[in-house]
């Protein structure tokens, strides 16, 4: 498979609207266009806090969410990965991203492996992910975390023993822990020499401030609280060539 050296990627900051979902999304799609691969926040058609929809608006692997980002990824010839949503499946529900090629195809599912407890129902509704989802494609190879995930480095080391050259991390990180966020998008980026992507949801006690950082720890976008689209160019070649030039990322 011939890789591209320059990639160029679109992050999603929406607030989420439980009424209307899609209409957030329909607003800034023009933003969006000519990108390789878009990236959305977690829970971002149902909302991280509001439990009580959970269930209710829990729905399969290729149900309506998968459905609109397919015909997405169809009508503007990019990659999505799709935040996360509820999946239900034999009777458990997880937190589920998915992720879809250009010609509307899924090419993986990652179901959430860490589950918050901490002032949260996730743990108490939802049953946690085994695998982790890498996936090579033509514009890379990437990784996908879901938010808490950031906390566990060695989720992030797996997927780059498997290849993963950029980590896409949908998240509905909170305001109240804005130092963190910061911290561990740059720490997980240099431990392991990656790009990493941070989508977070925009809105009422979000932080927002979605992130794009090199495998130098560097920033090199970032938005801030309210909802926006964040677009970045990727050099994939430069990070190739970093890693084997500076190889702590396989010295371990």
């Amino acid at each position: 498979m011939e890789r591209k050296d320059r990639i160029e990627v679109g992050l999603i900051q929406i607030a989420t609207r439980n009424d209307d979902p899609w209409d957030a999304v329909e607003r800034v799609i023009d933003r969006v266009r000519g990108v390789d691969l878009i990236v959305f926040p977690e829970l971002w058609n149902v909302g991280y806090f509001d439990f009580s929809m959970w269930i209710k608006r829990a729905e399969p692997l290729t149900g309506t969410t998968f459905m609109f980002l397919r015909d997405m990824a169809r009508s503007l010839n990019a990659f999505v990965l799709g935040g996360s949503f509820v999946e239900k499946s034999n009777g458990r529900y997880y937190n589920t991203a998915i992720f879809i090629d250009p010609l509307g195809n899924l090419l993986g599912k990652y179901r959430k492996r860490h589950l918050l407890s901490y002032r949260s129902k996730e743990r108490e509704i939802l049953t946690p992910g085994v695998k982790p989802l890498v996936v090579a494609t033509e514009i890379g190879t990437f990784g996908t975390a879901i938010c808490y995930d950031l906390r566990f480095p060695e989720l992030f080391r797996e997927m780059a023993i498997q290849g993963t050259e950029v980590f896409l991390v949908p998240a509905a990180w909170p305001i109240v822990r804005m130092e963190a966020w910061e911290a561990l998008t740059r720490a997980r980026a240099v431990e392991n020499q990656a790009f990493l992507l941070g989508c977070d949801v925009s809105g009422k006690g979000f932080l927002g401030r979605s992130v794009v950082v090199d495998p130098e720890g560097v920033v090199i976008g970032r938005l801030g609280g309210g909802e926006g689209v964040l677009r970045a160019e990727l050099d994939l070649a430069k990070m190739r060539a970093f890693r084997e030039e500076f190889s702590a990322w396989r010295e371990r």
